[in-house]
Parts: structure tokens; sequence; C-alpha cells
């Protein structure tokens, strides 16, 4: 196993914004040494607070109306990948590594655990520093910008989740038709 894969970090599209500090490595690292430690749902928001308090631009989003739906939907997409469901450990490392498009076949089970843990950590900064620099503070809802900012993360950061999210069942799937060796999409 190389450390170019251990060491992979995706491009983020985002440039950053003056006076927004990316999260430094120490405190990726922190953060998620401390995720792992979590024991049940209930602490996956205080520990969102917490890595809100991390960065710069996690600051801009605390306190205001953006916070709430950046915890709800966090909380319903990221915390179960994690362990604090009960689910068993090698689907949930199984699922997180195709959602963030993460080889980790040679690591060990704790290697693994701690690299989704890092990849997990990302995607919260990541989304963090989009909705800090979205200039339409205004226009929108803020659930609306939440999760605008989560599908621009998530297109370089955590490619998976758009995947999942266009397969999840009872969504309205849409409709096509084959012409020829064309896909037609209807009703778009």
């Amino acid at each position: 196993m190389t450390s170019r894969l251990l060491a992979y970090r995706p491009e983020m599209e985002l440039p950053e914004a003056q006076g927004m500090l990316a999260l430094q490595q120490e405190d990726e690292l922190a953060l998620a040494a401390h995720l792992l430690e979590l024991q049940a749902p209930a602490q996956f928001d205080a520990y969102l607070a917490r890595q809100l308090d991390a960065t710069a631009a996690g600051q801009h989003v605390r306190g205001t109306p953006l916070e709430g739906p950046l915890r709800q939907l966090l909380g319903r997409v990221v915390a179960p990948l994690l362990p604090l469901h009960g689910g068993a450990p090698q689907v949930l490392k199984g699922r997180a590594a195709r959602i963030f498009g993460m080889e980790l076949e040679g690591l060990s089970p704790e290697d693994k655990e701690f690299e989704l843990a890092r990849q997990v950590v990302h995607l919260i900064d990541a989304v963090n520093t989009a909705l800090a620099q979205d200039g339409a503070a205004g226009a929108r809802a803020p659930g609306a910008r939440v999760q605008t900012a989560l599908l621009q993360v998530a297109r370089s950061a955590a490619p998976g989740l758009l995947r999942q999210a266009a397969h999840t069942p009872g969504r309205d799937a849409g409709r096509w038709r084959r012409e020829g060796g064309h896909i037609v999409v209807l009703d778009c």
C-alpha cells in the first residue's frame, strides 16, 4: 500500500475566502479522533457544534439561521455512516468508502475507521466553508442554502452521496424513454 492513497484529498472546487482559514491538520486529526469516540447518536449534535467552533468558516455559520438546517442535514446524511446506530462496522466502512470514493484495501480496521472519520471531518468543514462563502445570504431559505452547499461539496468530496440520493427509495426517479441509442428524459 503506497502512502499516496492515504494522502489523497480530492481537489475542492471552492476557493478559500478572504479570512476563512481551512481546518488545520492538527484540528482535523483531533476532530476525527473525537468523532470515533462518540457512543450515541445524541452525541453527534454536540460534536457538530465543536467542529463549527474549530474554524472561521464554522464560526461564521454558528448561531445563524443556517446552523439548525446544517445540523439536521448532516445528522441525516453523515451520522448513519458512523457506528452510532448499531450497524455492522464492516458494512458501515464499505458504505462510507463508496460514498467518499476511497480504496481502503490493505489498511488495518483501525486505520480504515480513522481515514473515514477524517473524510467526514473534511466533508463537514467543506460544507461550512461553502456556506460561509455563499453570496446569496438573503435570497434563499437557510435549508435550501445548506442543501445546495452539501451538493456542491459532494460533487468532489463525496460523490457517493449524490448517487445515494439519486437512488433513495420513495423518491420520484422521473420518466424516460429510449429512442434508438439515446435516452430521452421527460418532465425535467
